[in-house]
C-alpha cells in the first residue's frame, strides 16, 4: 500500500513504489506532519562482516556493515540511484564512520580487498 504523508503547510503527497531491494515500509513512521524540504532514504538489507581486530579479550572488535541506499528529493519524486554506504562500528551500533560510494567505487574497492586477500593469502603472484 502507498506511504501518503502530510507536508507542512501542504497538500498530502503519496510517496513513489520503492526500489525491489528497499525494506523499510514506512519510511516517515511515527511523523504526523513532515517539513516540505524533507526528502527520504530507501534502504536495503544490511550485511554485517565482523572482523578480528580487537585489542584485548573485552574488545567488542570492528564489524563492516554495508547496504544500499538511495535518496529520494522532493517527496514525490522516484528513488534517485543506488548507492553502497560502508559504515565501520562495532558489534553493539555502527559510527559516523560511513562512506558513501557509488556502484563504481564500491567495485573499485572489493577489487583492491580481492587482491589485497589473494596476495596475504598466496603471497605475490
Amino acid at each position: 500500500m502507498p506511504e501518503v504523508v502530510q507536508p507542512r503547510g501542504g497538500e498530502p503527497v503519496t510517496l513513489r513504489p520503492c526500489p525491489p531491494w528497499c525494506t523499510l515500509d514506512e519510511h516517515f513512521a511515527g511523523q504526523d506532519v513532515i517539513d516540505t524540504d524533507d526528502g527520504y532514504h530507501h534502504y536495503g538489507p544490511e550485511i554485517e562482516v565482523p572482523t578480528a581486530d580487537r585489542m584485548s579479550a573485552d574488545d567488542p572488535g570492528t564489524v563492516v556493515r554495508v547496504t544500499l541506499k538511495s535518496w529520494t528529493h522532493p517527496l514525490d519524486a522516484g528513488p534517485g540511484p543506488a548507492r553502497v554506504e560502508l559504515n565501520l562500528g562495532t558489534a553493539e551500533k555502527g559510527t559516523d564512520m560511513c562512506a558513501d560510494l557509488t556502484p563504481a567505487e564500491a567495485e573499485d574497492i572489493a577489487r583492491a580487498l580481492l587482491d589485497l586477500a589473494a596476495t596475504a593469502r598466496h603471497g605475490p603472484a
